[in-house]
């Protein structure tokens, strides 16, 4: 693979991380643990960036770079 399409695929990994975490994370918080929809939001963002930097580190440390 050439580097391009590895950074690709951390790209399209983030991105993922970061759209899945969100749509899972904030209506959980929203409805199931009681906070308004401001903070479930918040919540969502962070533990979305959270996922972002996790695949990152994944991708960084299975490209042994």
């Amino acid at each position: 693979m050439s580097d391009s399409d590895e950074q690709a695929l951390s790209l399209a990994a983030s991105i993922g991380a970061l759209v899945v975490t969100f749509l899972l994370i904030t209506p959980i918080a929203g409805t199931l643990l009681g906070f308004n929809w401001t903070q479930a939001v918040l919540i969502g963002g962070f533990s979305g960036s959270v996922a972002v930097l996790s695949a990152w580190l994944t991708a960084r440390r299975a490209g042994g770079g």
